[in-house]
């Protein structure tokens, strides 16, 4: 599904006051998320996990950065 379709059906999602479809949507996010958490092994958890943590205390650095001190360390 490409960029504009996701908006399209956001959209949707957003302006629909019916209970029945947005639980819906609710229901089949949260199975694929319980399904695809489950599926991960534990270190690949635990890296997540200290990773939300750095990122809730503003522990991150923007992509522009990342990206320019990569290409310094790898790019030659």
């Amino acid at each position: 599904m490409d960029l504009i379709s996701k908006y399209d059906l956001i959209e949707k999602i957003v302006r629909t006051d019916n209970e029945v479809i947005l639980n819906q949507v609710k229901h089949l996010l949260e199975e694929q998320e319980s399904e695809s958490w489950e599926s991960l092994s534990p270190a690949l958890k635990a890296s997540l996990k200290r990773g939300l943590t750095q990122a809730d205390k503003g522990q991150v650095s923007n992509h522009s950065d990342v990206m320019k001190r990569l290409k310094k360390k790898y790019v030659k």
